[in-house]
């Protein structure tokens, strides 16, 4: 699920790693305009162009990005070596993402140990055509050969369940991180609203701002009380000037607050959308290997009915090779007696 938050003009001002022309987009490297305001309200203008742009992310792949506030406070991120997984980030869009390529791995590992399984048995029906014109001690060594074989491959297969299922507990263990920390954000933003009473009590014009600020407190609530002072001077030097614009500021506030207001709706949106995505997932990858269980019982049973068959045929060819020896002595016996 993507958001786009607002920015604070003094943070994104602090943020941007160059200085951008007017009306040009802020996100790094990109020259795009910036998306045009919405309506004539008060508020700083668009920063960013809202553009969707399939962007390389090293050992990640190409990922579609959108161009906003958040977006890019993380490129920069990224771009100044800075930890992706730090508490900058989005956690839950981290858990998921990550539980997401677990999950593709784990029907990259299915797809793999099927073909396996069939080339397995595929070997298994040629040993039982060539048990039938093979001498037996061929015929045992080549089975032995088949069982040594197919017993490896039944290894490698339970060494990538285990790996698919340690991966699969690793998921479930940052997803119950990532809902913690949204706890935390929302604990900061709280926080945060609290500050924005107090600052407002001291000028009406530094609304926006602060307002902004709360916002993207879940974001980069490390640095929320440095924006909250930076917001708190700007207001106690603005308010000689700013009396005049005080009905405007106090609408623009009241904006602000129904906009903190949705942002803690999507907040709560997207926690229970998270929950229900890890519980559907866990229950796909329990149904996955259960059938891949079932799938090597099958696969087990019959090399035991072939290791059967084979030492049947063996048993029937000692028999025969029994008998034969035998009848020869018998004829050697009687030629013998009816010699003159």
């Amino acid at each position: 699920m993507k958001s786009t938050l607002l920015v604070p003009p003094g943070a994104a001002g602090q943020q941007d790693a160059a200085p951008a022309a007017a009306g040009t987009c802020r996100y790094p490297g990109c020259g795009h305009p910036a998306r045009a305001r919405a309506g004539d309200g008060p508020g700083a203008p668009p920063r960013y162009c809202g553009r969707t742009v399939a962007e390389d992310r090293g050992e990640h792949g190409t990922a579609e990005v959108t161009r906003t506030a958040l977006t890019a406070f993380r490129r920069r991120q990224e771009l100044a070596g800075a930890d992706p997984g730090s508490d900058n980030g989005r956690p839950l869009t981290t858990a998921i993402t990550r539980a997401a390529a677990i999950r593709d791995d784990v029907l990259a590992a299915i797809t793999r140990l099927s073909a396996q399984l069939d080339g397995a048995l595929g070997q298994l029906g040629a040993v039982a055509g060539q048990l039938a014109a093979a001498s037996p001690e061929a015929a045992e060594a080549q089975a032995e050969a088949v069982r040594a074989e197919t017993a490896a491959g039944l290894e490698a297969a339970r060494a990538e369940l285990a790996a698919q299922a340690a991966r699969a507990h690793a998921a479930q263990a940052e997803a119950a991180e990532a809902r913690a920390a949204a706890a935390q954000a929302i604990t900061a933003m709280e926080a945060a609203q609290a500050a924005r009473a107090d600052a407002e009590a001291r000028a009406a014009a530094a609304d926006d701002d602060r307002a902004a600020t709360l916002q993207q407190a879940g974001q980069v609530r490390a640095d929320a009380a440095g924006q909250v002072a930076q917001a708190q001077a700007e207001a106690q030097a603005a308010v000689t000037a700013a009396r005049a614009e005080r009905d405007t500021a106090l609408a623009a506030a009241a904006a602000a607050s129904a906009r903190d207001q949705a942002a803690r709706d999507q907040l709560a949106q997207l926690r229970d959308d998270h929950g229900r995505h890890a519980a559907a997932l866990a229950a796909a990858h329990q149904a996955q290997l259960g059938a891949l269980e079932e799938t090597i019982t099958g696969l087990r049973a019959r090399l035991q009915r072939t290791e059967a068959d084979a030492d049947a045929d063996r048993a029937e060819r000692q028999h025969l090779t029994a008998r034969l020896h035998e009848l020869t002595t018998r004829q050697d016996g009687a030629r013998k007696a009816a010699a003159p």
